[in-house]
């Protein structure tokens, strides 16, 4: 009778280990960064990009466009100040022309409100033009 109980703890026991390594495996984070919407150029708020394994970096780099594949085949734009490494399905080039105006709806803080406009959009341009 005592070696059972003693082998029920043991698997107990062995049971409980299980389950907090489970608990405790490798971490991850949750990558963030502001969305690119390019018809209206301006920003969403903060939102999750990708769940990424490892720890958590820093979120006080200098603003990076990354571009997300999307399953249309397109891509998604978006900002984030997170440190990289980034994951290697996200090109971070900052070659693609949607680059610049989204770092630049970043610097000025432009958040797209709901339906229409945005918090702070840019100037309209001039007509540098003389007749």
């Amino acid at each position: 009778m005592r070696g059972s109980r003693i082998a029920g703890a043991l698997a107990g026991a062995t049971l409980v280990a299980c389950v907090l390594h489970a608990g405790c495996g490798d971490p991850s984070y949750v990558l963030e960064g502001r969305f690119y919407v390019a018809e209206r150029d301006c920003l969403g708020t903060a939102a999750s990009i990708d769940v990424v394994s490892g720890e958590e970096p820093a979120k006080t780099c200098a603003p990076t466009c990354l571009l997300q594949r999307a399953y249309d085949g397109g891509r998604a734009v978006y900002v984030t100040t997170t440190c990289g490494p980034f994951a290697f399905d996200f090109d971070v080039s900052g070659t693609d022309p949607r680059c610049a105006p989204a770092l630049a709806a970043f610097d000025r803080d432009d958040t797209c409100k709901p339906g229409v406009g945005s918090s702070n959009p840019a100037p309209a341009p001039t007509d540098a033009g003389g007749d």
